[in-house]
């Protein structure tokens, strides 16, 4: 192993080691000194990769979102495929695992509950999540026949309903593991969207 990717290997055993830490004892939970000795580094390598604890946990948070970022833009931006395919593939990608695994939804769901981190997550991705929602109802363009409302409903209304639903479901895996399995949490968004887009029906039934 060269130098370099030493670094970067004992950077991200820092970061899954922050991610560790919040998802199981909270944000105030992270100090350098907790960090080091879940990663089995030493702290004096922690202060050598971050200045600050808020720069560390930033990085894990931009580390988690940047993985889910990835996820749907790749899902949408699959041009072989139909769109209501593309919509069904986003879905299925991020109510299962990796996405959807239980100590990155736990970090995400603490940034956004916490009032002072809260504003620290809008700041950063406000931005993204608007390019989330404006990308899935450009996909739903593509299948409203030029309506831009339906059922009462604008595609911009319906697509962030969406993406309640999808954070919704995690947030349930999360309070109440077990009680709504990954194949349910599809088919409710599935069903939501055919109510709307009779192209998403014939999904359903496969």
């Amino acid at each position: 192993m060269t130098r370099a990717e030493q670094k970067l290997k004992s950077r991200r055993k820092l970061l899954d080691a922050t991610i560790d830490i919040i998802a199981s004892e909270g944000l105030d939970s992270v100090t350098f000194a907790k960090v080091s000795r879940y990663a089995g580094l030493s702290r004096g390598l922690c202060s050598f990769h971050f200045e600050t604890k808020d720069q560390l946990m930033l990085e894990a948070l931009r580390m988690l979102y940047k993985k889910y970022e990835m996820a749907w833009r790749s899902a949408l931006t699959e041009s072989v495929a139909a769109p209501e395919n593309r919509l069904a593939s986003m879905i299925k990608v991020l109510l299962s695992q990796p996405i959807a695994d239980p100590k990155a939804l736990a970090v995400l769901v603490a940034y956004w509950g916490v009032a002072p981190h809260r504003k620290t997550y809008l700041e950063l991705f406000t931005e993204s999540d608007l390019a989330y929602e404006e990308s899935i109802e450009e996909v739903m363009r593509a299948l409203a026949n030029g309506r831009e409302v339906i059922n009462g409903m604008s595609l911009r209304a319906i697509a962030v309903m969406l993406t309640s639903m999808i954070d919704g479901i995690h947030v349930q895996y999360l309070i109440a593991p077990g009680h709504l399995s990954y194949e349910e949490g599809v088919q409710g968004c599935l069903t939501f969207l055919a109510n709307f887009f009779p192209q998403f029906i014939s999904i359903m039934d496969q």
